[in-house]
């Protein structure tokens, strides 16, 4: 792997420890930074340094951020509900900016495509924030937080915007390896929408390749890409990887119907409403322009797939061991 083009060894400061954080950590060192791994818990993360605390805290995030040449924001909301995110999300934004500007570090920000909401044609980083929806309109109020930022106090920062996720350690994701596990043990996928729309997925693997570049470029700072995707209809993915394990993989489909009558039950139900078109008709990204400017990074659909099973096949080892859950279908989120 291609090291920092200065042979520098700078300090990285990675928030989050979900479904890309670590990996992005061991991405970094292997560029030969330093790394720190900020999260709620103090639960060890590989070889890395770990603080711990709550990053909604400015002084806290100023603090674990000493030192830092740059900050990944790779943070979820505590939960999948609009009411989390309108008060959780702003604020670890607002304090992220406020550690970036404090230690004169790029923030490099992960998103998703929420802020688009319903879009006719493939988005584009010119596509206008136009979304309805409270998660959407959180995700786009962040996006201006950014640009404020920028304009009136000097931020430097970068946006990588992915896809739902696939692949090692996407296990919020509806294409998780759990529901990997499942398929190879003959059980049916779940499918939100329409199983046959094509929809943009992102491989976790190019997601903190993608990042680990944003972080070290020199041209990129006031810049919003969107990270390599694979548009496919979970239908195709779903029997993609089937054939991994010699089954036919049949999706069952969760439409608007089923969601509605099931959300005065659930409350997941309900916050899955509100972005159902997401899943229900094509939901397409044009991610021309990152790879255009990184065209080293990412791989083919075939090689994500290989290894969405391995990763599926190496934590059904790890279940066995103990040291996992079971592989039923983890719940149907979308990945950020």
């Amino acid at each position: 792997m291609e090291n920092v083009s200065n042979g520098s060894r700078s300090r990285h400061v990675v928030f989050g420890a979900g479904q890309i954080g670590p990996r992005l950590a061991d991405a970094l060192a292997a560029r030969g930074h330093a790394v720190r791994v900020v999260r709620r818990s103090a639960r060890p993360v590989g070889e890395h340094e770990v603080v711990s605390g709550d990053a909604r805290d400015a002084a806290f995030a100023r603090r674990a951020s000493e030192g830092g040449a740059a900050l990944y924001h790779c943070m979820n909301p505590s939960a999948y509900r609009g009411r989390a995110w309108e008060e959780e999300l702003p604020a670890m934004m607002e304090a992220l900016i406020d550690a970036a500007l404090a230690n004169d570090a790029r923030l490099v920000v992960l998103d998703n495509l929420y802020a688009y909401g319903p879009t006719e044609g493939a988005r584009t980083e010119a596509t206008r924030l136009a979304a309805s929806g409270r998660k959407g309109r959180v995700r786009a109020r962040c996006a201006q937080m950014l640009e404020r930022a920028r304009d009136a106090r000097g931020l430097r920062y970068v946006v990588g915007r992915a896809g739902d996720f696939f692949g090692p350690d996407a296990d919020e994701a509806l294409v998780s390896p759990a529901a990997v596990q499942g398929i190879a043990a003959g059980a049916r996928p779940l499918a939100l929408g329409d199983p046959d729309a094509p929809h943009a997925f992102s491989f976790t693997d190019d997601v903190v390749q993608a990042l680990a570049r944003l972080g070290d470029a020199p041209d990129v700072e006031g810049e919003v890409f969107h990270l390599p995707v694979h548009v496919v209809s979970p239908r195709e993915l779903y029997a993609r990887i089937g054939a991994r394990f010699g089954v036919t993989a049949r999706p069952r489909r969760l439409g608007r119907l089923v969601l509605w009558l099931l959300w005065p039950f659930a409350s997941l139900f309900r916050e899955l409403l509100e972005t159902l078109y997401q899943w229900d008709r094509p939901f397409l990204v044009d991610d021309a322009r990152f790879r255009a400017r990184f065209p080293d990074v990412g791989v083919t659909l075939e090689e994500a797939i290989d290894g969405t099973v391995a990763a599926a096949q190496g934590s059904s080892t790890e279940a066995q061991g103990g040291s996992k859950a079971s592989s039923s279908q983890s719940a149907a989120l979308p990945s950020l």
